[in-house]
């Protein structure tokens, strides 16, 4: 119990300057390696970051922790309607054969040029722009080093009563990811 006078900390009552909140649906998102799958995205995310830590320092009773010094950040996932000529779908499938080159090394070859570190065609930049509630551009979000790690399967079905356009998702590692606000 605080009694008048005591030293402990008050707590700021402040409020904020927006208290809008996030929505889901407000934003846009771009890779320049893959233009046609750009218009098509419906879905993509903000992926973790997380910070190790070390427990290097004993004490009589506990291990006490310490900041390790290596980020971790998550996949950059985005979902997308596929176009009937597969377009989109292509442009990430030739990027992994590329990278991969299952069959022979002139399948590296493929991969298109870039600049700097860019220009052995394996990676690529993305940008998601996070929307306010009047849906003007507030914050980018910048990916340095995209390329990706995953491509979802396309699942064919006749048994469906409606028709629902195929989806796919693809998974990306890169870099690191910059917040910047836009104004």
């Amino acid at each position: 119990m605080l009694l008048k006078g005591d030293s402990m900390a008050t707590i700021n009552s402040t409020q904020p300057d927006n208290n809008n909140f996030l929505s889901p649906i407000g934003f846009q998102f771009a890779i320049q390696k893959i233009p046609n799958v750009n218009y098509f995205v419906t879905a993509a995310n903000i992926p973790d970051i997380s910070l190790g830590q070390i427990d290097t320092v004993d004490n009589t009773f506990i291990k006490l922790p310490v900041p390790g010094d290596k980020l971790s950040f998550g996949l950059l996932n985005i979902r997308f309607n596929v176009d009937e000529d597969l377009r989109n779908y292509r442009e990430i499938y030739d990027w992994l054969i590329g990278l991969g080159f299952p069959d022979n090394f002139q399948q590296r070859g493929t991969l298109s040029t870039g600049t700097g570190i860019q220009q052995d065609g394996v990676y690529s930049d993305a940008t998601l722009i996070a929307t306010t509630a009047a849906y003007k551009p507030n914050i980018r979000v910048n990916f340095v080093d995209v390329y990706p790690v995953n491509l979802s399967t396309l699942e064919f079905d006749v048994q469906g009563t409606d028709v629902e356009y195929l989806t796919a998702t693809v998974s990306f590692a890169y870099r690191k990811f910059e917040l910047d606000t836009i104004v």
